[in-house]
């Protein structure tokens, strides 16, 4: 992919922004990580999520989602997963709603990439499951009433970088020149609508690096215009920008690659080979979603979550790992939005 990646930057000037590099590395059609290569998760997979270690996100997922159905009183609750990944979660959540739930309440997915739905749909054979390309088709075959929910989708949403320089904020661009390429950054004139880079209350260092996931701020406000009436349900590594940044001066992307974390120039070594993620800043989701007519219901961590809406019973040391206060626990978070009928 490298060579396509150097036509488009000449193409573009030489150099690349950031979420430019991340969106051709993640999703070009022909060459893309989740396009073109990625085709397992978990153990023979590039990385693992909490769906493919556990059962117990998606029991918790599934008693959230009756709860919900009967909140809204909808006649036929229509549940729409947002990037299924190798359909472990999915198979998980229709199994624990049960079978008189499952007849009632209609499951889609959203998935952009050919490799993993037809692997979705190997796995989940016979569950009268619906695929669609993107979330304004799932909105749309459901009227416009849903429950969405996703696990891990906001992180790989192209970011925007930042790096704090000695007169304010420089985005950093990735740049081709003479058969070489290397990192760049540039004076910005607007900068995004993120507290990352205005909700600071105290002096930051110059060289401090930051991401926002601007381009998931657009899909927000795509799903406030489509979706009438619904709930969704966040899940994700992240928390504010003091959680997030606190001790950590070059930013969170990260590549991963047969497991292994790579950070750094690492993350531009094998584009299109390598998944790129960035953590998330949820004070963001809160205040784009509200833009977009999505009010904030609940924000907890992952450990809270699963004690709430989670198996009391049969619970192992994978369920103790996801819900460890000390770790995955309290790294991810879960954000409960409500979309209000008019």
């Amino acid at each position: 992919m490298s060579n396509s990646l150097a036509r488009q930057a000449e193409a573009e000037g030489g150099c690349l922004r950031f979420d430019r590099f991340m969106q051709l590395a993640l999703y070009d059609p022909e060459a893309g990580y989740y396009t073109a290569h990625a085709a397992r998760l978990g153990r023979e997979g590039d990385f693992s999520t909490s769906a493919t270690l556990s059962d117990s996100l998606g029991y918790a997922i599934a008693a959230w989602a009756k709860a919900e159905a009967a909140r809204w009183r909808f006649r036929r609750p229509q549940l729409i997963e947002l990037g299924a990944g190798d359909g472990s979660l999915a198979r998980t959540v229709l199994r624990r709603l049960g079978w008189r739930a499952r007849f009632s309440f209609r499951y889609h997915i959203v998935e952009i990439s050919t490799r993993l739905r037809k692997i979705q749909r190997e796995r989940l054979r016979g569950q009268g499951v619906l695929w669609h390309p993107d979330a304004d088709a799932a909105v749309e075959a459901a009227d416009g009433e849903a429950l969405l929910f996703s696990n891990e989708f906001v992180d790989a949403f192209p970011c925007r970088r930042f790096i704090r320089g000695d007169h304010g904020w420089r985005e950093i661009f990735f740049c081709y020149e003479n058969g070489r390429w290397y990192e760049r950054s540039f004076c910005v004139a607007d900068l995004p609508d993120s507290s990352a880079l205005n909700g600071w209350t105290m002096p930051l260092r110059a060289g401090q690096r930051v991401e926002v996931h601007e381009s998931y701020g657009r899909w927000l406000s795509d799903l406030g215009r489509s979706l009438k009436r619904g709930s969704l349900l966040t899940i994700d590594y992240g928390g504010s920008p003091r959680e997030v940044y606190g001790r950590r001066p070059d930013g969170t992307l990260r590549a991963y690659s047969h497991h292994q974390r790579l950070t750094g120039l690492d993350v531009y070594r094998r584009p299109g080979h390598q998944d790129l993620t960035a953590d998330v800043n949820f004070e963001d989701l809160e205040r784009w979603g509200a833009a977009a007519g999505l009010a904030p219901v609940a924000y907890v961590t992952q450990q809270q979550f699963l004690l709430t809406w989670g198996p009391q019973r049969s619970r192992d040391k994978v369920w103790d790992f996801l819900a460890d206060p000390e770790g995955a626990g309290s790294a991810f978070k879960v954000l409960h939005q409500r979309k209000e009928g008019a």
